[in-house]
């Protein structure tokens, strides 16, 4: 082979290979590029201190229903329930004879150690309805009485009905209970909470009225005043005299010469156009009527104890994309004023949302979101972020020279 043709051949190798890296490093996909967060953006900001109006005497909690939220005052001690312990079985007999809404459910018919329980409780003075061998009560209008007029033997009814037993019962439900990690509440040996061998802590009944008003069946009927049609005792009347007050929607009193009076309280308020469900326990007053008088303020500082936070301000930088093919960084920017309201004393920061690019990118172009971020926290909607320097293509010099 003369040497003209051998040169001939590495130069065609060349080219080839020239060709082939070529076309690789020119039709490659580019690597995609994340965003650098600016970390004093995402700094949590703490809104102003908590402003509850406690009561002056015994343990109290409050808290936003579907939140982390919850503020207590006072040692959260375990202390007799009275009547609240009703909602735990409220929360029971659902979890073993589960209502749709306006579902009357499966027809009881009282017998007679019905009524002997109805007597038992009459002898010791206890809130009852009066019931009768023979009579039939859907388990809703069972539930109504239980937790309307707060009727002692119904709670007990109910809790045979749905597990067969007192003690049963009582083994379920402290099961129950743990599993959802409400350690500081105890079922004793009835259902009712007239016995002081049911105890709780504010903390927890807060998170029990919490479960309650996020049944469709019990929130209804804890926000009924009155029903009637019931075959023996006609009409029952809610002795939450609190009920449709300032917002109060709910939803359940207690009272007893050991627990003293306690008060279980939902209300609804609007934070920035949003509904809002404040619960608070009150445990420990002296009489029924100071735990419900002193639920009031509560209930009223804890609806306004939203508080108004700016975030980041409209054409902030919140992060940037340092594009290997560019000299210079390409800011991201934020479109609009970022905010929202948060719960006073808790914290709100900034959640960022940020695609990752590589190329071919106008001005102006949507690169991701922000939205804030933290406990019980009321916002809109998130905000877009964009960038306001384009993202160009590379050079075929740079393709060539970085394959």
């Amino acid at each position: 082979m003369n040497k003209g043709l051998k040169a001939l051949i590495i130069v065609l190798i060349l080219a080839l290979v020239f060709g082939g890296y070529s076309f690789f490093a020119l039709s490659r996909t580019l690597p995609e590029i994340q965003a650098t967060i600016n970390p004093s953006i995402i700094t949590p900001k703490i809104s102003n201190d908590s402003n509850i109006t406690w009561p002056a005497k015994g343990q109290s909690a409050v808290g936003v229903l579907g939140t982390k939220i919850l503020d207590t005052n006072n040692t959260q001690t375990p202390a007799p329930t009275a009547s609240a312990a009703k909602l735990i079985t409220a929360l029971m007999v659902l979890k073993a004879k589960p209502l749709s809404l306006n579902d009357p459910g499966p027809t009881y018919t009282i017998n007679a150690n019905d009524v002997a329980i109805y007597n038992n409780y009459i002898n010791e003075d206890g809130s009852s309805v009066d019931v009768a061998v023979g009579e039939q009560l859907t388990e809703y209008q069972m539930l109504q009485a239980m937790l309307l007029p707060s009727a002692n033997n119904i709670a007990d009814t109910l809790a045979i009905w749905s597990y067969g037993s007192l003690s049963n019962y009582e083994i379920q439900a402290n099961n129950y209970l743990s599993k959802m990690k409400l350690t500081g509440t105890t079922v004793g040996t009835d259902a009712s909470g007239f016995l002081p061998s049911t105890v709780s802590t504010a903390q927890n009944l807060v998170s029990i009225g919490e479960m309650v008003m996020q049944s469709p069946v019990l929130a209804q009927i804890v926000q009924q005043p009155a029903v009637s049609n019931f075959p023996v005792m006609g009409t029952i009347s809610n002795v939450n005299t609190l009920l449709g007050k300032d917002n109060i929607i709910g939803i359940k009193t207690g009272n007893t010469d050991q627990a003293g009076g306690v008060f279980v309280g939902a209300a609804e308020t609007s934070v920035n156009g949003r509904p809002v469900t404040v619960v608070t326990a009150n445990m420990g007053s002296a009489t029924l009527a100071d735990a419900l008088n002193s639920s009031v303020p509560l209930i009223a500082s804890a609806q306004a104890n939203y508080h108004s936070v700016g975030l980041i301000d409209d054409g902030n930088t919140v992060a940037s994309y340092k594009i290997p093919w560019q000299k210079k960084t390409v800011p991201i920017i934020i479109d609009n004023d970022l905010g929202t309201y948060v719960w006073n004393n808790s914290a709100a920061s900034v959640a960022l949302n940020i695609n990752q690019v590589n190329s071919g990118h106008a001005a102006g172009s949507i690169v991701g979101h922000a939205l804030p971020s933290g406990i019980g926290i009321i916002f809109d909607k998130p905000v877009n972020l964009s960038i306001n320097t384009p993202i160009s293509k590379p050079s075929i010099t740079w393709r060539l020279l970085h394959p």
